[in-house]
């Protein structure tokens, strides 16, 4: 079995643990969605930032779970426009050189509408700027992760599903 048939299998079992009741947890948060969160159809981009070993990670306000930098491809935008924009929105930098290692679609219930999105995953190996959190209203807290401290937050159910997937493709 080749590394990418390796990563796959493990993509499939850690998207068992993909949070399966995203509606309840919606309830239960009181999340608002806005206008583009809720069309029926739309893509999103997920970074994967390595430094030293380690992951970083953002604690998503609205949603209420730690991911690695994600957000919404506006209609229109490149993938790879979606992808230098949020990084410089969320966290300070522009990526140099990164590489798509994969993409999943995933639906969701919010409300009684079934929203579909297909996140496109991008490991960033080179980057410009200094790191830190330019959206403390969207992002809690800004941390460097270890892949220790990453099987824990999965185990408590604490990581966005972008993160599950992207964890077969992590150092």
């Amino acid at each position: 079995m080749g590394w990418k048939d390796a990563a796959t299998d493990t993509a499939g079992e850690l998207m068992r643990f993909a949070n399966p009741a995203i509606d309840v947890l919606d309830a239960l948060y009181k999340t608002k969605y806005n206008a583009s969160d809720m069309r029926p159809v739309h893509e999103a981009i997920a970074a994967i930032v390595e430094k030293n070993g380690k992951i970083l990670m953002l604690n998503h306000v609205k949603l209420n779970f730690w991911t690695i930098p994600i957000g919404k491809i506006e209609i229109g935008q490149t993938i790879e426009k979606a992808l230098k924009q949020e990084l410089k929105e969320e966290v300070n930098i522009i990526p140099v050189k990164y590489t798509k290692v994969t993409q999943f679609s995933k639906k969701y219930k919010r409300g009684k509408i079934t929203i579909n999105i297909t996140s496109h995953i991008f490991r960033i190996d080179h980057w410009r700027g200094s790191i830190k959190n330019n959206e403390p209203e969207k992002h809690r807290a800004l941390k460097w992760m270890s892949m220790k401290d990453l099987q824990m937050m999965k185990r408590a159910k604490k990581l966005s599903d972008s993160t599950l997937y992207a964890m077969a493709y992590m150092k």
